[in-house]
């Protein structure tokens, strides 16, 4: 088995230098045309006449096995065109090289090779190559777009040109390009370097940096760069610092500012760049109170509240509260601090509450909270009637119907009192309007002994009016009250410090009566109660300088009380 694998590998080496030596003969073939006419792929005819057409015709010899097409070209002797000039070229000048670029896409269909020459004065150019340049980068699978050389100076002071030309695989130059010039230039290779930070209290940022003092010859001077977070954007603050200043002040700080210190090269487009240092200085100011509170509910109960920006540059956002009483504390709606200066709530229409408190916090990154805003008071939309009120005792009177009520839960509603007869074909009829204040109405629009209904309904602010309460039928029966005592009289002796009340009664029968007694502005008690036949008492239990109201209620034989009579009497 080790001798079959040895001859396959004997086998694929040869084949692969086979493959290898015919590329590198087409190669040289491309390079050079007296190399492609020795292999038999170039020739060269000299029996030519100027103008005329001639066709060429080209096939392989008769080899066995193998069957290769033959091709044919025409030439036109008279008709000849000048090779173009590689296009594009450009020049990046080092320290002491110079990088020279050149297109070589659009005209590799061309040139096989290039010529690049260089001069001192613009005027004698001299190859940089004894051989010719070609691009070993270009490959099927990722084509070669430009060619690049570099070359290397002897001094960054002197002048240099360069020019470029390419070479066809028949050995012919085409134009020269354009010439392109320059000098070198040499590296800044020195750095600055951020050593120390102050923060003094007068709130700026002392900041102080390293550079070496054989570099200032090269430089024209330092730039101070900020941003507020490291990865930038960072932005020129301080620009024409002197190259032998090594501390610079800086006033407008933010809560977090990266810093870099720059070296302006003398040379265009050169500088080198610190790293950054981070100030943050100590912040225990908070943001500005929140101003300018509007807002409004609309009928889905969505709330859209907005407030004027706060001007603080460290700003994280706003906290937004809510309260439904004028004097419970706020609860807080946002979870984190929100970046806008508005916010979208909502609220449950339905509900006993008819306004909504909101007041807003400013927050900085630091985290100090600003103060409360003014509260910002919204009404919300009035979709819930009122409760109804609720009918209290009543009290028939004389000529009169006192009806009195519990008022409707709702503050500032108005109140509906309806009456109509007890019967089918009477209608409710309003009698009473009025403020929820007002609790009592005497219906004084009424007749003996007929029969009424009484309905009360609440309408608040927004009109919407409440379920009627409960009705209530009251008769207005006949009342007639019986006098029994024709005459109640008294006779006072303050010398003696008594007074005589005596009474007279007409043809009644009466069983008993009942003698109150009391001081004025204070309750009545019951003094004496005496027999039917007794029309006279002496009252001696008295003060000087005191008012003294009697009251005598007769009571007649079948159990009912007639009118009670009342004197008043100053001792």
């Amino acid at each position: 088995m080790s001798g079959e694998s040895g001859a396959l590998a004997n086998i694929m080496n040869t084949a692969q230098e086979l493959e290898q030596r015919f590329t590198f003969a087409l190669y040289a073939a491309d390079m050079d045309f007296k190399a492609a006419c020795k292999a038999g792929w170039g020739f060269q005819d000299d029996q030519t006449n100027q103008g005329e057409v001639y066709a060429y015709r080209v096939h392989a010899q008769d080899i066995p096995l193998t069957r290769i097409a033959a091709t044919s070209v025409l030439v036109d002797s008279g008709h000849y065109e000048t090779l173009p000039a590689p296009m594009d070229v450009q020049t990046i000048f080092g320290d002491k090289t110079a990088l020279v670029i050149w297109e070589y896409a659009l005209l590799k269909g061309i040139y096989s090779s290039y010529e690049l020459e260089r001069s001192e004065d613009g005027t004698s150019f001299f190859p940089l190559s004894e051989q010719p340049l070609v691009n070993l980068n270009d490959r099927p699978d990722a084509p070669a777009l430009r060619m690049i050389y570099t070359d290397t100076l002897a001094n960054n002071t002197q002048t240099y040109h360069y020019r470029v030309r390419g070479i066809s695989p028949f050995g012919e130059y085409g134009e020269y390009s354009k010439t392109v010039s320059g000098k070198g230039r040499a590296l800044l290779s020195y750095v600055p370097r951020i050593v120390n930070i102050e923060l003094p209290e007068t709130g700026e940022a002392i900041l102080y940096w390293d550079f070496p003092p054989e570099g200032e010859a090269l430089i024209q001077g330092f730039e101070l760069e900020w941003a507020e977070n490291d990865s930038g954007p960072y932005t020129t603050v301080v620009t024409g610092i002197p190259t032998q200043d090594r501390k610079i002040a800086y006033q407008n700080l933010a809560a977090s500012n990266y810093f870099k210190i720059t070296a302006l090269g003398k040379e265009t487009n050169q500088k080198r760049t610190s790293f950054s240092s981070l100030v943050q200085p100590v912040d225990s100011i908070p943001p500005a109170m929140p101003k300018g509170l509007e807002g409004l509910i609309d009928s889905l109960g969505i709330v859209h509240i907005k407030w004027d920006p706060n001007a603080e540059r460290d700003l994280q956002g706003y906290r937004v509260f809510r309260g439904f009483k004028a004097k419970e504390e706020v609860a807080q709606r946002t979870v984190s601090p929100i970046l806008n200066n508005s916010f979208t709530d909502t609220v449950a229409l339905k509900s006993l509450n008819d306004k909504v408190f909101y007041r807003v916090v400013a927050v900085d990154n630091r985290h100090n909270h600003s103060k409360m805003s003014e509260t910002l008071i919204l009404e919300k939309p009035d979709v819930v009637p009122p409760t109804p009120p609720v009918f209290r005792p009543y009290k028939v009177s004389n000529d009169t119907i006192r009806v009195s009520w519990h008022p409707s839960s709702e503050v500032g509603v108005r109140h509906l009192l309806y009456r109509k007869e007890k019967s089918a074909e009477s209608k409710w009829k309003e009698i009473y309007k009025g403020l929820d204040t007002v609790t009592t109405f005497l219906d004084t629009g009424v007749e003996t002994g007929k029969t009424y209904e009484y309905r009360i309904r609440a309408v608040d602010k927004a009109g919407l009016v409440s379920e009627p309460s409960p009705d209530i039928t009251i008769k207005k029966a006949g009342i007639s009250v019986f006098r029994a005592i024709r005459e109640f009289g008294y006779y006072m002796d303050r010398e003696n410090g008594y007074i005589e009340l005596y009474w007279r009664t007409g043809n009644v029968e009466v069983s008993e009566f009942t003698l109150y007694k009391q001081e004025k502005d204070k309750k009545p008690t019951t003094w004496r109660v005496l027999p039917s036949n007794i029309v006279q008492i002496v009252d001696t239990e008295l003060l000087p300088n005191k008012t003294y109201i009697y009251h005598l209620r007769p009571t007649m034989e079948n159990g009912k009380y007639a009118k009670m009579e009342t004197l008043e009497i100053k001792f």
